[in-house]
């Protein structure tokens, strides 16, 4: 399925059950010189509009609490490859 315009270089990482996890840059209305990084959820093809998926925007303070906590939970579990995803998302938080 398509993805809403404002979302641009966005990238999936991180599944459970449906949910889904992106990052990339969010530009509302595409308004705004390029958007601001941002961290986005989706459940499959929810939610829509005009056909198109439009993920919804995780508020930075959550977003730091959410990737801090996946990263956790890879880390114990010992999954490398979800700890890798993780930290992908961090980096381009950071850079």
């Amino acid at each position: 399925m398509d993805i809403v315009s404002y979302w641009q270089g966005h990238e999936e990482f991180y599944f459970d059950d449906g949910l889904t996890l992106i990052f990339g840059r969010y530009n509302h209305k595409n308004e705004h010189d390029g958007g601001e990084k941002a961290l986005g959820v989706h459940w499959g093809d929810y939610p829509q509009s005009r056909g198109k998926l439009t993920p919804c925007v995780i508020p930075a303070t959550t977003r730091g609490a959410i990737l801090s906590g996946l990263l956790n939970q890879a880390v114990i579990s010992g999954n490398s490859k979800s700890v890798r995803n993780v930290m992908r998302a961090i980096d381009f938080f950071n850079d």
